[in-house]
């Protein structure tokens, strides 16, 4: 089986961006490259499915303005010829709701299952808490995603596959542009008790995330952790988008992730029977 991933698209103003006096997001050219992307899953790639990893936007602080990023982004995303599953990130709920964003994509919430042939998928969301404002904030997935991810990897026979717009994975974050001097801003702030609920099910083969704008490999307990990169990241700070998207080849006993692009990576893991 072969489905493709595009994460942290951040489709939002031209002049957005910036961190660090750096427009380290080349929101520019989200739109250009998005729709390369579409054009070569169309002719090229052919995946059974694609999985957007979140942050489809760059919020400004605008309700207006991120509505109508997000419609971009879905309008950009709509001439794909095969299925796309779409997930939440940070910068998709900082002036709207989870629910506001489940009623734009169609969908009834941002937290789901899926089943493809031998695989069944998971799609995580999550909850902020604290002030945006102060910069005091996490996100954790709340009680009640909790059981439910619970009870849903309960009731499948299959292997599984989890995606998670936050990093599960002991990362220390050292040399992350964004998150090496907050480490708990690139994570989920319970990721070890959802990791003993992967790990208790005997079914998750791997986890895939997105937002922390690099690529990483982590295995614990016999589970592979996933990060992959960022459309738009500017990588070197020279102007130039790492262009990402990620390609994975899941079989019966392992998994390769071979993300594409200027700033590439290559993954394989078998799986521990």
């Amino acid at each position: 089986m072969k489905f493709a991933i595009i994460n942290d698209m951040h489709i939002g103003p031209v002049e957005s961006g910036h961190y660090k006096g750096v427009q380290r997001k080349l929101v520019s050219e989200s739109g250009r490259l998005v729709e390369e992307f579409v054009d070569r899953m169309n002719a090229q790639e052919r995946p059974e499915f694609v999985v957007n990893l979140g942050d489809s936007i760059e919020d400004v602080n605008s309700r207006d303005i991120d509505i109508q990023s997000f419609k971009k982004s879905i309008a950009l995303l709509s001439g794909l010829k095969m299925p796309v599953y779409s997930m939440v990130g940070n910068h998709d709920v900082k002036t709207l709701t989870q629910e506001e964003v489940a009623k734009i994509l169609g969908i009834e919430q941002m937290y789901y299952s899926f089943d493809r042939g031998a695989y069944h998928f998971v799609v995580l969301s999550f909850e902020m808490t604290g002030n945006h404002r102060d910069g005091d904030i996490n996100a954790k997935l709340p009680a009640k995603q909790l059981e439910w991810l619970k009870k849903n990897l309960s009731k499948t026979s299959k292997s599984t596959i989890v995606f998670s717009h936050y990093g599960l994975a002991d990362d220390d974050m050292k040399d992350n542009f964004w998150f090496e001097n907050a480490p708990h801003l690139g994570h989920l702030a319970n990721k070890l008790e959802i990791r003993e609920i992967l790990e208790e099910s005997g079914k998750v083969k791997a986890v895939i995330s997105a937002h922390q704008h690099w690529n990483r490999m982590f295995v614990h307990n016999g589970i592979p952790y996933f990060t992959v990169t960022s459309l738009v990241e500017n990588f070197n700070n020279d102007g130039v988008p790492s262009e990402a998207h990620t390609i994975v080849i899941l079989e019966d006993n392992k998994i390769s992730l071979d993300v594409k692009g200027n700033d590439p990576a290559k993954y394989e893991f078998t799986f521990v029977l």
